[in-house]
């Protein structure tokens, strides 16, 4: 099946604390008669000339007669060209420009700073005072201190979990135009019906604002909705263009749906050979969900995949990128001994890796695993075959294969039948 963006206990794709501005360049903004304007156009032609170190002391000056945004400037600098310094002198000449430049009212330099008040790194670390300085630059409309203000809510960082307010900070963050981030965290919030009710229209039009603004997982995320609608030519015509934008810029779940759409829409030679291309491309770029489909390939003798020798590799390679699948896939190589000596103890060890990754499937092969090893071996047994179902079924009450191996296990345990009287 497609590849749906997966979401964690807090939401993906957030920008570190402490480089929330660190790479943009230097505001291109000329006011003459602003404290400091001569040296703040000097410091701006001389970044157009490559000349940093000029700059930045030309900035300085400037920042020094009170001009924030030279001070915002300086920060920047110093952090681009510090990097070969301590990270303390670093972080002091960087968080100095920012700190000046909020206390001058520029707001972006508020959110930076407050970005070292967030980090643990830092060696400033000051969450009440990050909490503080981006409610305030929120509050005078600086998009993206709304967005990371609401990023602190959701992950409870210097107060407790607040899912409503952060959805509320979010849907600001991108309604003022800051971040795509801020945009497709809102979308995914409202989708999701996190910290309010779910509004799939609301959301996808929160995912198209991000997209356009350069999201390619936000354009993954619409893209798997257009290619749902395989009834729909159109639809699914705009969902294999969004995979491929996203794909080409280096969003690699997008690839390996690609491939998907590939085998679905020929199931003979050549779809499966294209398919291995997307796969291959998705698997080598760290996405294990490519690793897997392209062992399966592998498994299946399309040699363009690889050998079926090869797939076990795979599937190892997956588990190992993330792909709880893929390490049921290992397992069950290792289990049955395809193309491998049958190791029931690494077998086990792949499943509980799965089963420990969130995948019921693989809850299941542990649990034959270690009913195989038996009891005289550590983590084989019926009881430790029985506590691999029971975390199964916690994560997927209905699964059938689950039902299975539990039907099998009963089997093998169950009593001899009582001597009927005759």
């Amino acid at each position: 099946m497609i590849a749906r963006l997966a979401m964690g206990l807090a939401l993906l794709f957030l920008l570190p604390p402490g480089r929330a501005l660190a790479e943009r360049p230097p505001v291109p903004v000329t006011v003459p008669y602003e404290p400091g304007g001569y040296d703040y156009d000097r410091g701006h032609d001389a970044m157009i000339a490559g000349e940093k170190v000029i700059a930045l002391a030309a900035f300085d000056r400037s920042c020094a007669m009170g001009n924030a945004k030279s001070c915002y400037n300086v920060g920047l600098l110093s952090e681009e060209l510090f990097k070969a310094d301590s990270d303390k002198a670093r972080r002091k000449a960087a968080l100095s420009g920012f700190d000046r430049a909020c206390a001058g009212g520029f707001q972006r330099g508020c959110v930076a700073a407050a970005g070292y008040y967030r980090s643990a790194l830092s060696g400033v670390q000051d969450l009440p005072r990050a909490l503080d300085t981006l409610r305030r630059a929120c509050d005078v409309g600086e998009a993206d201190g709304c967005g990371d203000l609401a990023e602190m809510l959701y992950q409870g960082q210097g107060t407790a979990p607040d899912l409503a307010a952060a959805r509320r900070y979010y849907r600001l963050g991108c309604e003022r135009g800051g971040r795509a981030l801020n945009c497709f965290n809102i979308g995914l919030m409202t989708l999701k019906g996190i910290g309010g009710p779910p509004d799939r229209l609301a959301g996808f039009d929160y995912y198209h604002r991000a997209c356009r603004l350069g999201s390619e997982k936000a354009c993954t995320n619409l893209a798997f909705e257009y290619a749902q609608n395989d009834w729909n030519p159109e639809d699914l015509s705009i969902g294999k263009g969004l995979f491929k934008m996203a794909c080409d810029k280096g969003e690699m779940i997008a690839c390996k749906n690609l491939g998907y759409l590939a085998e679905r829409a020929d199931q003979g030679a050549a779809g499966k050979k294209q398919a291995a291309v997307y796969y291959r491309q998705a698997c080598e770029g760290g996405e294990g969900e490519g690793c897997r489909s392209l062992g399966i390939l592998a498994s299946d003798g399309v040699r363009v995949a690889g050998h079926k020798r090869e797939a076990t590799g795979l599937y190892v390679r997956g588990c190992n990128m993330g792909s709880a699948r893929s390490c049921y896939n290992a397992g069950f190589m290792y289990l049955i001994g395809y193309h491998t000596p049958t190791q029931t103890r690494t077998a086990l060890d792949w499943f509980a890796k799965g089963c420990n990754g969130g995948d019921p499937a693989s809850c299941g092969g542990a649990a034959l695993a270690a009913l195989w090893l038996g009891e005289d071996t550590v983590g084989g047994g019926i009881d430790n075959a029985g506590r691999w179902l029971l975390y199964g079924r916690s994560l997927d009450p209905p699964n059938a294969f689950l039902g299975t191996v539990t039907d099998y296990l009963t089997k093998r345990t169950a009593p001899p039948p009582l001597p009927q009287p005759e």
